[in-house]
């Protein structure tokens, strides 16, 4: 089993290697993931978000998750979110979950080796909060507990992420490790980790991409759709740090996200549980609206 200091040298070796500067990259990308997280949003422009996971249980009934999200992009380098969940069960009442407040940090104005991202996370859930924004810990996240005594259960906790991502043209590589503390009795802090690989669709016209190709793909295109891969998963807790593959949740799915125009995209992700704890699929849909100055500018010139 790995030590949990050892990680922390391994930590700081790559937070000190992303300081190495590389080129200036004016952008407006939108993060394709479910889990991992890279880009912050773009100064004074804001992101809505709806999702929907249908997860397979392993335990238990099958059930539905949702999550509405709002970004804000403080500046440019500074984004707040706010988000709401909520699930139903199989044969059961749809539950509320639970809400979140983040505040995530991009720390260096220019493109580096390895951009760094800061992000804090207080989540005032209950114990019936069944949605995958993290994977953290040991074990399950199937409620099998009576609905009515989980909904009762406050869970409060702390989730700090350390991000990092580069981008090589239109391919993105994103890696989050997480670590969610408890705020309450018994104290403690879960890890875990998302990381993906995606290649993005070609950049509308308008955006800072697409200032050197004026024309838009036609609104059915293949041209739209960007394609790749994400994982997630748990890495253990203060006690025991590290994999521990079959008492720990894993997935792997294919991330497929089409543009639909400057301001609108739809992803779909399809997932497979990797380890005996793991919920056996999951159907991820996410819609997704940004607007601000940047997508303001794009509309006008695709008219």
């Amino acid at each position: 089993m790995i030590k949990t200091k050892h990680w922390d040298k391994i930590l700081i070796a790559v937070v000190l290697s992303a300081i190495l500067p590389g080129r200036s990259q004016a952008q407006m990308n939108m993060n394709p993931y479910f889990t991992a997280i890279n880009y912050p949003v773009e100064k004074h422009s804001y992101m809505l978000m709806a999702m929907s996971d249908f997860q397979s249980a392993r335990y238990g009934n099958n059930f539905v998750t949702g999550m509405l999200m709002a970004d804000y992009g403080l500046t440019s380098r500074w984004t707040i979110a706010i988000m709401a969940e909520g699930q139903k069960i199989a044969g059961l009442s749809t539950t509320y979950g639970g809400m979140r407040l983040s505040t995530y940090f991009h720390v260096f104005k220019d493109e580096r080796l390895l951009n760094l991202t800061f992000y804090g996370e207080y989540e005032d859930l209950n114990g019936a909060a069944l949605y995958k924004m993290e994977i953290a810990g040991f074990g399950s996240g199937d409620l099998t507990d009576p609905l009515a005594i989980a909904r009762k259960k406050h869970v409060r906790t702390f989730e700090q992420r350390l991000i990092l991502y580069h981008d090589w043209n239109r391919l993105n590589a994103t890696f989050n490790f997480i670590r969610e503390t408890v705020l309450q009795a018994p104290y403690g802090s879960d890890y875990g980790y998302a990381l993906g690989i995606f290649f993005r669709s070609s950049p509308m016209s308008g955006s800072m991409e697409g200032m050197t190709d004026m024309t838009s793909p036609p609104t059915l295109s293949i041209s739209r759709l960007g394609y790749g891969i994400e994982m997630i998963g748990a890495l253990g807790n203060n006690h025991r740090f590290g994999f521990n593959w079959n008492s720990q949740q894993h997935y792997l799915g294919a991330v497929l996200q089409y543009t639909i125009s400057s301001s609108w995209s739809v992803r779909v992700e399809p997932s497979l549980g990797l380890s005996d704890v793991s919920d056996p699929f999951m159907l991820r849909i996410g819609l997704a609206y940004m607007f601000g100055p940047s997508t303001s500018g794009a509309m006008k010139m695709d008219q």
